[in-house]
């Protein structure tokens, strides 16, 4: 069996190499590119931390997206604004393949012309991974792994199939399971990716200091979350849960602890020993690093286009996406005070 992962970052990298290490048996091939493929041609392995420490897994690799041909099963795991092309140069190989996305944001239409709907699935992952520097990912969250059905079709065949062959991974912390509401799956996770970008334009640890923080949870986390559970109610979105610490209401839950007077204390003290020593790490922040362009547009953005198929605004959203791309004119590295972010958001609210 041929599982082949088109654009091998952090995610795909982790995935396949836990893959080759549980089911050796299987053929796994890892579409690379940049100094984290370059790294891994070298050498011919990747280097991934986690609970297990560390561990060196030797995958076949390639730069070149048609030799995914052959394969069952294709994960697409690439940026949200590179879905496009990387389906346009792989389609030729893609064949009969099962093609399963873990990717950020909502990006089923530009799926539908390139794969039959019996063999798309489309995916949400609830754990953190980082390329900590090229060829070496780490797994900051571990958390579950949910597939189901594309926008318009309810078969959980297929799904189950994916949820099964990644199973094969036995690690403790990771499930991999179908899910029927999919979408209200992925909304979950994308709002607390809103969440997170806003963190990262300030360059702010996003658990000790934004949501950590009294004025930014209060004056931006809890704007962005409020304005996007409205645009949901406005449109029919029907969030589901996410088994797992990765859920919408356990990080409102946890703001509401953080604002009361003694307890919120006591927790700020216990999150600031764990996620000072393992932040979680956003692709946002890595990409303003680095002078990339981000996949804001794809995020908080798609808050924006939601509440704009109902004639509806998400001004919060939209501040986020402009401020973005503000940095992103800017030279690498370079970011926001978080009292910037705090004073530009509470502004709106005021209005």
């Amino acid at each position: 069996m041929k599982v082949s992962f088109l654009g091998a970052g952090a995610i795909g990298s982790m995935f396949a190499a836990l893959l080759k290490h549980h089911a050796p048996e299987l053929d796994v091939l890892v579409v690379v590119r940049g100094a984290h493929g370059e790294a891994i041609s070298q050498s011919g392995e990747v280097e991934i931390l986690g609970p297990w420490g560390t561990r060196r897994v030797r995958l076949a690799w390639s730069f070149d997206p048609q030799d995914i041909a052959g394969s069952d099963v294709v994960f697409v795991t690439v940026k949200s604004q590179s879905t496009a092309c990387a389906l346009d140069q792989a389609a030729d190989a893609i064949g009969d393949a099962v093609v399963v996305s873990i990717q950020n944001g909502i990006n089923d239409s530009r799926y539908v012309s390139a794969v039959p709907p019996e063999r798309l699935v489309m995916g949400m992952t609830g754990t953190n991974m980082a390329t900590i520097e090229p060829g070496r990912v780490s797994m900051q969250l571990d958390g579950c792994t949910l597939f189901g059905p594309p926008i318009g079709y309810d078969s959980l065949a297929t799904a189950e199939q994916v949820a099964e062959l990644l199973n094969r991974i036995k690690e403790p912390g990771l499930d991999f399971a179908p899910h029927r509401n999919i979408l209200g799956v992925r909304y979950n996770k994308l709002t607390i990716n809103a969440l997170g970008y806003a963190s990262c334009i300030s360059a702010s640890n996003f658990i000790t200091e934004a949501l950590g923080y009294g004025p930014w949870r209060n004056g931006v986390g809890r704007a962005i979350v409020d304005e996007c559970r409205r645009i949901f109610r406005s449109t029919g979105v029907e969030i589901a849960k996410i088994p797992g610490r990765s859920d919408l209401s356990r990080i409102e839950n946890l703001m509401q602890v953080l604002n009361l007077p003694i307890l919120g204390k006591m927790v700020r003290l216990a999150i600031r020993g764990k996620f000072e020593r393992s932040p979680i790490v956003f692709s946002l922040y890595q990409d303003l690093e680095r002078g990339k362009p981000t996949e804001v547009d794809h995020i908080n953005g798609q808050i924006v286009k939601l509440a704009e198929s109902v004639g509806a605004k998400a001004a919060i959203n939209a501040e986020i996406v402009q401020m973005t791309h503000e940095l992103e004119e800017r030279p690498a590295g370079t970011f926001f005070s978080r009292q910037d972010v705090i004073d530009r958001i509470t502004k709106l609210t005021a209005r």
